[in-house]
């Protein structure tokens, strides 16, 4: 069979999301499998289910598999595209109302097995080398900790924010704040979400996640432009 690159097999299986193929609830086939399918390399398909992920066309949930994003319809599919306009701002702001709840939540809800798998996504991307790849860790942090929050709604939520923050727009402007000072500085905030995490103290994990999303909102919309406290306003 033929080597597929990353991109190649990226694109092969967004084809077939939108064909609907895994559209009745089941997951997309584990990495060996796909490897197998397609001829190469686990850590080729690992690459091309990232990339999946960083386009928001597939979601990973902890312990059941990687499931497609479905496009939606009608009135819901309206209201994601009026969503996708959202400004950097704004996506601030909603990001301080939801993540210190989730990692509140988390605090007291989550599982050993949950911690564990959020711990590890903090550990790769405290060695990650690239912007990419740390890129990667931090959105899966982010995501770990929703669920690790085990509110179906919030994790929900959380997975339409990360479709809208995974656009080319919002990349590049990550990646124009990106510098290493910056990633060792979102690494220790995470260590003190973590650490509220284990002590199961659900106010010091709101309080750790506030001040690092204080931290981030600087840092992408600068200090200049207004941003405080999550009241961040474009001007």
């Amino acid at each position: 069979m033929s080597r597929f690159v990353a991109a190649d097999i990226a694109r092969s299986l967004k084809s077939r999301i939108a064909a609907g193929e895994w559209a009745d609830g089941r997951p997309i086939p584990a990495e060996r499998d796909l490897a197998t399918t397609f001829g190469v390399a686990r850590n080729t398909v690992r690459r091309a289910m990232a990339l999946l992920e960083e386009e928001g066309a597939v979601v990973r949930q902890v312990g059941r598999g990687t499931f497609p994003v479905q496009p939606p319809d009608g009135e819901i599919a309206a209201l994601v595209n009026r969503m996708a306009g959202a400004s950097p701002a704004d996506m601030m702001e909603i990001r301080h109302l939801l993540e210190p709840a989730a990692a509140a939540f988390a605090a007291t809800n989550a599982s050993v097995a949950e911690l564990d798998a959020l711990i590890e996504a903090h550990r790769a991307g405290c060695a990650a080398v690239d912007m990419p790849s740390f890129e990667h860790w931090d959105a899966e942090f982010h995501h770990r900790i929703f669920a690790c929050s085990r509110n179906q709604l919030l994790k929900e939520l959380h997975e339409l924010i990360r479709v809208l923050r995974n656009q080319s727009p919002w990349f590049e402007m990550k990646k124009r704040s990106f510098s290493e000072e910056r990633r060792l500085l979102y690494c220790e905030e995470h260590e003190a979400i973590v650490e509220a995490l284990r002590r199961r103290d659900a106010e010091a994990a709101r309080r750790a996640m506030s001040a690092h999303l204080e931290t981030v909102g600087a840092n992408l919309l600068g200090r200049g432009n207004g941003y405080a406290g999550g009241a961040a306003r474009e001007r």
